[in-house]
Order: C-alpha cells, then sequence, then structure tokens
C-alpha cells in the first residue's frame, strides 16, 4: 500500500459583514441544501445566491456529502466553463485550473496563476498544492469571469473560495470509515468543544486516505527477455518496480473563535500538511519525432541512449503511427495502466556516476491566519484577514520509457504573507460600501536536477512576489428593484526572479555547469506592473421570481521572465495579460420555487494572452529544448452558461447545467507565429461543450429510515493541452457516471453508503505532456478506472 502522512491543523472561517451574536448558530452553519438558503460572500457581504450579479456556482457542505466530491476537481465537473485537472508529473502536485478559457497551467513561480484560489479569505499564491481536501466544509463557491476588483491581480479568469465549518456554539461533529477498491482506507471526522459557554469554541476536523496506486510501474528487461536494456528488477517483487497514484495521507483542522462580546469576532487558523503521495500515474502514449511521425532507432533517444539500445523498432511498443497507440504491440501487456519508468539514469550523458530519484508527488506546509470582525456600530464593521503559509514539495518525472530520456527531480519551496483590511458600511440605508487594502509578499526557491539528452544540469532558481492593492466597491439601491453597482482596485505588483545554474559533482564539466547555461548563474529580471480593474453592473429585480443584470469588468495578470531557460537567450521577459468581460445574466426561481434556472452570456476582450511555446526559434540557441512564456496577442473568448436545478415532488431532486465555449484569435504576435501558433487554434484547457446532471431521491421506508439512491453524470468535449494545437496533444472528450446509494436507519445516528465512481469504467486522461520538441515523446495522464467503496458514518 503507498504511505503517504499529511496533517493540517487549522482555524479559519469564512467573511460575514457582521458577526453574529454569542451563542447563536452560524448562519451558513445551519443551512440546509435547499438552493433558496445558500448564502455566499462574493461581493465581500451576506447575500443569497439569487440576489448575487455574478456568475456563481455555490455549493453547500451537505450537497458535496450527497455527491461524494471529497476535493476541488470533483466540484468543478459539475461547475459549468471550469477546468480543473491535476498537474502533469512534470509540474508537481498542482491544478490546472481554467474559467472560460482563462487560466494557467504551469505552477512555476515565474508564472502567476489565472484563477484565484481562497480558502477562508486567504489568498493561496501558487497552484502547488491547491488540489484541496475539502474537509469538513461549510460551502464552496466558484466564480466565473474576472474578478479584478474583488480579489484582484491573478484572478482574471475567476476564483475559487472555499469556507470551513465554524464553531457557532451547537457542539455537533461526525466520524466516518470508508474501505474501497485498490485497499482503500478512509477516515474523517469533526467535533466542536464550547471551552467557555458563548464565548470560546474550537472545532477540529481532519481526515486520512490511504490507497495503491492504480498504475503499474514493470522492468522492461524482465517483461521482456532478451533486450539489451538493463534491468532493474526487484528480486521481491518479480517484474514489478512500484505502482503510481496511490495515496496515503492525513489531514486535520483546528479552528478556534472567541466573541468576547456582541460587536466582536475572532478567529483563528493554524494547519498543517505532510503529504508524501506516490508519482503521478503516467504511461507512454508515444515516441517519434516532432513532427508526429514515428521515431526510427538510428535517431531517437527513447530507442539509443548511452549506447544502449531497445532493439528492433517493428516490434518496439513505442512505435506508434498513430495517437495514444503506444501498447498495441507491446508482448506483455495491452493495458492502458502500465510503464516501464525506472527513475534511473545508468549512463548520464555528462559522464557522472548512475543515479536514481524517488517516484514522488509530495506536499509539505501549514500556515497561520488571523480573521477579526468588529462592528463599529449597526451600519459599519472592519474586518482584517492576516495569514502566512510556507509549503515544499518535492516530484519527480520519468516520462515512461526503461531508458532514461527525460528524468527531472524536483525540490520547491513557497513561503507567503499577506494582509487585507476592508471597511464595510451602511450609508443612509440606500448604499452599501466597502472599502479596503491588501498587501501581499512570496518567496519562492526551486531546485531540480535537469537530466534530458542535450543537457544536464542543476536549476536553482529564486523568485520575490509583491502586490499592494487598494480598492472601493458600492451597492447603490436606486429603488427597491434597481441597483447600480461599481468597484474600482489599483494594484502595484513586481516579481524579480534569479537564476541559478549548478553543476552535478563528477561531471565532464568538473563540476561546474555546461558552459551552454552557465552564464546565467545568478542573472536576476525585475518585472513591475500597476494597473487599475473596474466594475459596472445594472441590476433589476423583475419580480420575486426573477432577477436580471448586465456587467462590465477587467482583471489582468502580471508578467515576467522565462523560468526555464536552457540557454542564455531563451532568458526572455514576458508582459502582463489583461481582459476586458462584457455579461448579460439572468437569476430565476419559477413554479413556486420548484425550479431555479440561472443563465449567463459573456464576450471577453482578452489581450496580450500569456501561453508557453515549446519551440523558440532564437538566434544562437537551437529552437528545442523550449519552454517560452510569450505574449501571444489578443483573443475574444465567448459562450454561455446554464445552470438549474428542480424538486418536482418532495424528495426528489434534479440538478443540471450546460456551457459553451469559443475561443478565437483575432491577433497574434510575431513571437506566438515563430513558435507554431496559429489563428485557427485554440488555447489551452477550452474544451467547447460542458454538462451535468444529477439526481437524488430520498426515499422514505417509514420505520426502517430514509434510503437516497444518487446518479450523476458529466461530459466534457476535447481540448488541447498546449498552444500549438496538435493531435498529439489532445486530450479527448470525456463522459463519465457516477453512482451513490445512502441508508440512514430512524432513530439512528449512523449511516451507511455504498457508491462507484466511473461506473462505465471508462478510459480518459487528465491530460497529457507532450515534450517531443525535447525528447520525442508523448505522456499522458490516466484519470482512475471504476472504483468501488462503502462508508459508514456517526453524527453527533
Amino acid at each position: 500500500m503507498a504511505a503517504t502522512c499529511s496533517i493540517a491543523l487549522a482555524i479559519s472561517a469564512p467573511t460575514y459583514a457582521q458577526a453574529p451574536a454569542p451563542a447563536q448558530a452560524e448562519p451558513g452553519n445551519a443551512q440546509a441544501d435547499d438552493a433558496q438558503d445558500i448564502v455566499v460572500t462574493a461581493q465581500f457581504r451576506s447575500q443569497k445566491l439569487q440576489d448575487t450579479p455574478l456568475a456563481i456556482t455555490a455549493v453547500s457542505g451537505e450537497m458535496l456529502e450527497a455527491r461524494g466530491q471529497t476535493n476541488v476537481l470533483d466540484v468543478a465537473a459539475q461547475a459549468p466553463n471550469v477546468t480543473l485537472r491535476p498537474a502533469t508529473a512534470n509540474l508537481g502536485p498542482s491544478l490546472q485550473a481554467f474559467i472560460r478559457g482563462v487560466g494557467q497551467f504551469d505552477s512555476s513561480f515565474a508564472q502567476e496563476p489565472g484563477v484565484g484560489v481562497y480558502v477562508d479569505d486567504v489568498y493561496y499564491p501558487t497552484m502547488t498544492g491547491s488540489i484541496l481536501d475539502l474537509v469538513d466544509l461549510q460551502r464552496m463557491e466558484i466564480l466565473r469571469g474576472p474578478q479584478g476588483t474583488l480579489s484582484g491581480q491573478n484572478s482574471i479568469g475567476g476564483s475559487i473560495r472555499i469556507y470551513s465549518r465554524v464553531p457557532d456554539g451547537t457542539g455537533d461533529g461526525y466520524v466516518q470509515a470508508s474501505y474501497g477498491r485498490f485497499n482503500r482506507i478512509e477516515l474523517r471526522g469533526a467535533a466542536e468543544f464550547a471551552l467557555v459557554p458563548d464565548r470560546l469554541f474550537v472545532r477540529v476536523s481532519g481526515a486520512g486516505v490511504a490507497r495503491d496506486g492504480y498504475v503499474t510501474r514493470y522492468d522492461y528487461a524482465c517483461t521482456h527477455p532478451g533486450t539489451t536494456v538493463p534491468s532493474f528488477q526487484n528480486g521481491s517483487m518479480g517484474c514489478k518496480l512500484g505502482t503510481q497514484g496511490g495515496k496515503a495521507y492525513q489531514a486535520g483542522r483546528i479552528l478556534m473563535r472567541w466573541l468576547p462580546n456582541d460587536r466582536l469576532d475572532v478567529r483563528l487558523t493554524a494547519d498543517y500538511t505532510n503529504d508524501t503521495t506516490e508519482g503521478a500515474p503516467s504511461t507512454l502514449l508515444f515516441v517519434g519525432s516532432p513532427t508526429g511521425t514515428p521515431g526510427v532507432p538510428a535517431g531517437n533517444p527513447a530507442y539509443v541512449m548511452g549506447g544502449v539500445a531497445l532493439g528492433n523498432a517493428t516490434g518496439s511498443p513505442f512505435i506508434s503511427s498513430s495517437p495514444f497507440g503506444s501498447y498495441a504491440q507491446d508482448s506483455f501487456s495491452r493495458s492502458p495502466y502500465i510503464n516501464y519508468s525506472t527513475f534511473i539514469d545508468a549512463a548520464p550523458r555528462d559522464g557522472t556516476a548512475p543515479y536514481s530519484i524517488q517516484d514522488r508527488y509530495s506536499v509539505t506546509g501549514g500556515g497561520l491566519s488571523l480573521n477579526l470582525n468588529y462592528e463599529l456600530s449597526d451600519a459599519v464593521s472592519v474586518k482584517s484577514i492576516t495569514a502566512w503559509r510556507k509549503y515544499r514539495s518535492r516530484y519527480a518525472f520519468d516520462e515512461g520509457s526503461p531508458i532514461n530520456t527525460a528524468m527531472i527531480d524536483n525540490d520547491v519551496r513557497g513561503e507567503s504573507f499577506s494582509q487585507e483590511l476592508r471597511l464595510n458600511a451602511n450609508i443612509l440605508d440606500d448604499v452599501q460600501l466597502t472599502a479596503g487594502g491588501f498587501y501581499f509578499k512570496f518567496k519562492g526557491h526551486a531546485r531540480q536536477r535537469v537530466g534530458i539528452p542535450s543537457l544536464q544540469f542543476i536549476q536553482d532558481d529564486r523568485a520575490e512576489t509583491s502586490s499592494s492593492a487598494l480598492f472601493v466597491n458600492a451597492d447603490w439601491g436606486v429603488t427597491d428593484a434597481l441597483h447600480l453597482i461599481g468597484g474600482v482596485r489599483y494594484t502595484d505588483a513586481s516579481k524579480t526572479y534569479t537564476y541559478g545554474r549548478l553543476g552535478i559533482p563528477g561531471s565532464i564539466f568538473g563540476g561546474l555547469a555546461d558552459p551552454r547555461v552557465r552564464t546565467l548563474d545568478g542573472q536576476s529580471n525585475r518585472s513591475a506592473s500597476d494597473h487599475w480593474d473596474f466594475r459596472a453592473v445594472v441590476q433589476y429585480r423583475w419580480s420575486d421570481a426573477l432577477m436580471t443584470y448586465a456587467q462590465y469588468s477587467t482583471g489582468f495578470k502580471i508578467g515576467g521572465v522565462n523560468p526555464r531557460a536552457f540557454f542564455p537567450v531563451q532568458a526572455l521577459p514576458f508582459g502582463p495579460e489583461t481582459l476586458n468581460a462584457y455579461e448579460v445574466g439572468a437569476k430565476s426561481d419559477l413554479l413556486g420555487g420548484a425550479l431555479r434556472l440561472n443563465l449567463s452570456v459573456f464576450l471577453n476582450k482578452y489581450d496580450d494572452i500569456i501561453i508557453t511555446v515549446s519551440s523558440c526559434p532564437l538566434p544562437g540557441a537551437p529552437p528545442a529544448p523550449c519552454a517560452l512564456p510569450v505574449n501571444a496577442g489578443k483573443a475574444d473568448v465567448k459562450g454561455f452558461e446554464l445552470e438549474g436545478g428542480l424538486q418536482p415532488v418532495r424528495g426528489l431532486r434534479i440538478d443540471g447545467s450546460l456551457a459553451y465555449l469559443d475561443f478565437d484569435y483575432t491577433s497574434l504576435s510575431a513571437g506566438a507565429i515563430s513558435s507554431g501558433v496559429q489563428l485557427s487554434m485554440r488555447g489551452p484547457y477550452t474544451p467547447k461543450w460542458q454538462s451535468s446532471a444529477g439526481i437524488q431521491y430520498d426515499a422514505e421506508l417509514g420505520g426502517g429510515g430514509t434510503l437516497t439512491p444518487r446518479f450523476d453524470i458529466t461530459h466534457s468535449s476535447g481540448f488541447y493541452t498546449q498552444s500549438v494545437n496538435d493531435r498529439l496533444n489532445f486530450t479527448a472528450g470525456r463522459t463519465l457516471m457516477n453512482a451513490r446509494i445512502t441508508w440512514k436507519p430512524a432513530h439512528s445516528a449512523f449511516s451507511v453508503t455504498a457508491e462507484v465512481t466511473n461506473l462505465a469504467n471508462k478510459l480518459y486522461y487528465n491530460t497529457v505532456f507532450d515534450n517531443r520538441g525535447s525528447n520525442y515523446t508523448v505522456t499522458g495522464f490516466p484519470g482512475a478506472p471504476r472504483e468501488w467503496a462503502v462508508t459508514v458514518k456517526r453524527t453527533f
């Protein structure tokens, strides 16, 4: 079984304009999962979802449990025009997040996220470690479209906001245990305690998960006797070298809340995580030339490396003339869930001794936050959010072949501090005003051994980012029906990136870095941007059942410098990107509240789009290896989103969504054109169609309790994973189905749930890594096959 341990202690809380009175239940905690009751704080104050003129997917903690959703990826699958995928193994345990075609898939410090991630109003500055486990939550909000005035920089595509349960004096809690396929063992629980009645509360929650991997690594020499490939066989495991995709971690949170009087609400958070999960599940999908044709032993490093050849190319399992057919000729297995990764370089090109790295995908870190909310009067309140966070991530990548063509070992560290101050005021009962400031600073250190055939060195880079902002948002109720809303935010941001290029002890260069990269060592680049963001909304409520709005908003993401400069001429800066968004929407509750339909239609004018290209024909350097961020040009991104829910009879709930997204380049820069980008291509991670549907029914069994079956189906059309679209970096569309049934005995605190995920046992890939420019390979990252689990829960 995979073994990973993480412990998280967190004391956190959602944002409210007014602090609740002592001994009263927190409003959000007590809410039922009726859609009418979902309260969001997207505009800095508590509002019902249907009264908020924003495109929001809001899911309560009860619905998260009903759907069996335990991380942000599960929720995103049912949010329209939202694409969240785990990153490729070479980018580590990070999140690839896109909303309405805007986001970021690179976890490097040099590139800022395009979708902001917040936990209890604390900003998570990098995508590393953002595949968050959802433990004991009040709700989760996904805001679509630029949140420039509401969330600030790096929320140009939207934001994801997660809010923990807050202790409110009820003393409730739960404990649950699960067992399932791949020897999955999972424990979750939460408990609340009153240290001082009506004044001081603590809530403790935690989770532990262990599961074996579903992709198996095999020793190629053992499974293919007679080849010249060296064997790395472990005698006690036969031909098996290990697995990938296994999990084992522990997570926990402690939340302390102090209510010294009726006006002051103090919430403290501390969290820690230690996750040493197995490497990302990966398989080698293709070996061939950059043009997509099959390789030959004479010219392909996947076949010939350091004098070791895989033998007959005609019989090699890595030959393919069509995408993703790499194992069709494998005499050992045609399973799509195997690879031949060794994580060993038996013959390094730089003359050093053979070495091995650990196949891991780990994150260790934690933080502290202090949330203060003080009511100066019935009309004015002040909120302060102070946070410090730190993490370390270690991960490795091996493309899937039995000999080293691209093996990378990473050690990444980051530390951040943030301070936000808000003043909320009600002026003459007609204007609700929020004004404030935000300060943020981040330091990062990335160290990795780069082991590609043409270049081997140790990268030792450091980055520092700082940002300051002032903002004002106002909502003027002109009449009971008409509201005019406006906001402005000024941001001043800067980033300094310093290259480190070190040698590998024992190399042919005498322990120094390869001369081709050596001159980069110690070179720094500073990027600075200041920007004004605006938001203007006209909102009109036609009746209790219908509200419409029209909105204009902006967003931006700061620039930087290429973090993966393999050669000095590649150490090039890139500028910020901006977005102007136009949106109209309607939110309705029809049929006496039984039917809910929310619609949004949008047009985004996307300028100076930051993309990463893998071919950069620059003077003085070969076109590859290359991973160069450039400002590609302009695009129009338009589409619509429809979310709905229906409760036709008591106990029956139906929910669903439908989204369409059209990404069209309108102009391209010279750098994008020279790298192969064309006007007809789409941005990465932008599926054209997405949809979801779910149905559940609470069947009353009289004295036998309640039986609740639920079925969910999600669909996403295919998308490209790189800016230069190609059939070999296209991830096919997928349709996934999940089913679960829960029995709650009458007059009992227990419940039992049986669930099946990926019901049809669909083979699909979360993403693919097209690395033909550097080592002629394409690596795929398959999602989990069909799994089952049984859960027993007790509440108290």
